[in-house]
């Protein structure tokens, strides 16, 4: 079952939601028409009150990808394809149906990333990014605006791997050999914070912790801060339950 919404010329009564959308609503930017694809009406209801307080209009909602074909009749013209809990389908045929109806569209994976198999297959079919479901709202809003602008976003040793046919391997924790402050950087990214928000956090500068996540970046292998969210993800950062280190103060 398809749902339609002519959101573009709709977008200005989600103020009240959540409380987030000051958080991540850009002013003045361009907004990109968004489509959701499975997942239960729960969940996608829960991701388009998050979608609305960031730079994006929703296009319309289907239950499973085989309903698309209405909405490519209805018109429905989405500059990004959300799939959530995508087909478990070993070679990913289900991205070439996609980019049949919508060639321009940028699409974008949402699941609990537990077979990279499948990942891998629909990142190699021509998904523009692999994301999952227990990334914090701010860091989701902010790696789905990245894909919109042209950025793959994928975690990184699966980026890593398809970039240098298959030769490539991203640095683990243990080869990283983060420093506290580092750590603190990586659990300041995955809570989706700027970095003035991290500098307040640790007791610095905002400069101090742009040059810190720039020598970050280099350490792990990543080129932008959703890329390096995504690897402390799967290095097991984001479990850790450790309080914030002692080390605020050091440079």
């Amino acid at each position: 079952m398809l749902s339609h919404t002519d959101s573009r010329t709709n977008n200005n009564n989600n103020k009240g939601a959540q409380g987030v959308g000051a958080v991540i609503t850009v002013a003045g930017m361009e907004k990109s028409g968004v489509l959701l694809v499975g997942g239960d009406m729960l969940f996608r209801e829960g991701l388009k009150r998050l979608l609305q307080t960031a730079p994006f209009t929703l296009e319309g909602e289907s239950e499973k990808i085989a309903d698309l074909e209405a909405a490519k009749a209805a018109n429905v013209d989405p500059d990004i394809i959300v799939v959530i809990d995508a087909p478990a389908d070993p070679k990913a045929e289900w991205v070439g149906q996609i980019k049949a109806m919508w060639r321009s569209a940028r699409i974008v994976t949402l699941s609990n990333g537990a077979d990279e198999a499948m990942l891998t297959a629909a990142l190699r079919a021509g998904v523009d990014g692999c994301l999952f479901k227990d990334m914090s709202p701010v860091a989701l809003v902010q790696a789905i605006n990245l894909v919109a602008l042209g950025e793959n976003v994928a975690p990184l040793r699966m980026a890593r791997s398809l970039a240098e046919g298959g030769r490539g391997r991203a640095a683990t924790v243990g080869e990283a050999r983060l420093t506290p402050r580092e750590k603190d950087i990586l659990y300041g990214l995955l809570a989706g914070h700027s970095n003035k928000v991290i500098a307040n956090n640790l007791g610095t500068t905002d400069m101090t912790v742009k040059a810190q996540l720039r020598h970050l970046l280099r350490k792990i292998g990543a080129t932008n801060r959703t890329q390096a969210a995504l690897w402390a993800r799967e290095n097991g950062i984001d479990r850790d339950t450790d309080e914030m280190s002692g080390d605020r103060k050091s440079h």
